[in-house]
């Protein structure tokens, strides 16, 4: 009976074991790797928000679910260069403290906006909002339609799609998403926590400073709790979406990624929401329209900023 018990339990002996060293492993990450920017007291909780370049409009950028600023280098580097780009990390991401649950988008847009005003960030902005980042561009346009100039919508999630357009939720949920906190994300941690820059990928070796630092700080396993709530916020975050108000006035772009012609159909219903409104087909890309053609957000945000300008 002894043996048969030390066999049962020593699976989750090795579990928690493994998973104590992942979270060691992110504590000493985050000394390690400090914040490039600055932390804010938003609603009870900090927040991270990291700015470069000068002019106005502001373009902030709002990733989807589960996803960084990292990714969107390729565009925040360009755009940096006529303007200034702030990007940042939801409560719960990166390192950011989580906030208060549930994470509808109402909830992220409102503390987005206490997060620029706090951070001293000057207006207006133009929302570059991506998937799930859609719905929050959505809200807080509704809520502070003033100190917006434009949104660029990115493959935005709508009510229509069923949640996403590939409906499932991130990884790390239920007991199999557990399990994959070990591989990749837990090794990948360790693997960062060991061998420090040597981990970096060849696209962000000469990186700036503050991209080598999100990347090898890697995801801690809070932001997981983060990602679940907010898919598990979803419904409650599309009833915020129908009840909601876009201001008709407001420049509005959407792109539009792949083929689907039903899926186009759909993204045409959102470029509506503006009364000038316009849509952008981006047929080579896939959902991360920011990775496979990010000058056609590039070319997208700078004929708003000569617009508003």
């Amino acid at each position: 009976m002894w043996l048969a018990a030390c066999v049962i339990a020593t699976p989750f002996l090795l579990f928690f074991a493994a998973r104590g060293a992942i979270a060691l492993a992110t504590d000493v990450l985050e000394s390690r790797y400090p914040p490039p920017g600055k932390m804010i007291a938003v609603d009870g909780h900090k927040m991270h928000i990291y700015c470069v370049g000068d002019g106005a409009p502001t373009v902030v950028l709002e990733p989807g679910m589960g996803t960084d600023w990292v990714q969107w280098r390729p565009v925040s580097s360009k755009l940096s260069t006529v303007t200034r780009v702030c990007v940042y990390d939801r409560a719960g991401y990166a390192w950011s403290d989580p906030g208060p649950t549930p994470r509808s988008a109402l909830r992220i847009a409102t503390e987005l906006h206490e997060l620029l005003s706090k951070a001293s960030v000057p207006g207006p902005y133009l929302l570059i909002a991506h998937s799930f980042g859609g719905y929050i561009a959505r809200m807080y346009a509704a809520r502070f339609p003033d100190s917006l100039s434009g949104i660029v919508m990115v493959d935005s999630l709508q009510e229509e799609d069923g949640h996403a357009p590939n409906p499932k939720p991130p990884a790390g949920f239920g007991f199999r998403g557990l399990v994959s906190l070990l591989p990749p994300i837990g090794s990948d941690r360790l693997k960062r926590l060991y061998q420090g820059s040597r981990a970096l990928p060849a696209s962000l070796k000469d990186a700036p400073v503050a991209y080598q630092y999100r990347f090898l700080m890697a995801s801690p396993l809070r932001q997981l709790k983060a990602e679940r709530n907010e898919f598990e916020s979803l419904p409650l975050t599309e009833e915020e979406v129908r009840a909601a108000r876009f201001p008709p006035e407001l420049p509005l772009v959407v792109i539009t990624a792949g083929a689907d012609e039903k899926h186009w159909a759909r993204q045409t219903r959102l470029a509506r929401l503006s009364l000038s409104g316009k849509q952008v087909i981006a047929a080579s890309s896939g959902h991360s329209v920011e990775l496979f053609q990010p000058d056609l957000i590039v070319d997208a945000v700078e004929q708003m900023l000569k617009r508003s300008r």
